[in-house]
């Protein structure tokens, strides 16, 4: 048991590229030749190399997005409505759905309103 334990570490330290059994390294001195070739700066000459950037996909339709997007609608347009109605034509009950507050006349001289249904 213990010979095939042996067995797989030696075959293991031999297979590491780190350990340097298994790497064949080049002297200073040495001449290159087919065996050893010279190790040469292998990056491209041109201009500067600019490094690939990854990006998350936008993915805009899926089912959750679609549902944010539909309560950030709703939540704008109560927002819209909630401003629109805090205005005084809404919110002063003098002005009894009219534009402008109605003139206070005397009695005698009061008209019918066909926006309200009142005499004012």
């Amino acid at each position: 048991m213990q010979t095939i334990k042996l067995r797989f570490f030696y075959v293991f330290l031999a297979l590491m590229p780190g350990l340097g059994l298994a790497q064949v390294t080049q002297e200073d001195g040495a001449i290159p030749n087919s065996l050893r070739p010279a190790v040469e700066n292998r990056r491209p000459s041109y201009g500067k190399v600019k490094p690939v950037k990854f990006r998350k996909p936008k993915v805009q339709h899926t089912a959750q997005y679609e549902f944010y997007a539909r309560v950030e609608k709703a939540a704008r347009e109560k927002q819209k409505i909630l401003k629109e109605l805090s205005k005084p034509q809404y919110s002063d009950p003098r002005y009894f759905g009219h534009k402008r507050i109605p003139k206070r006349r005397p009695a005698w001289k009061m008209r019918y309103c066909p926006e309200c249904g009142i005499r004012h």
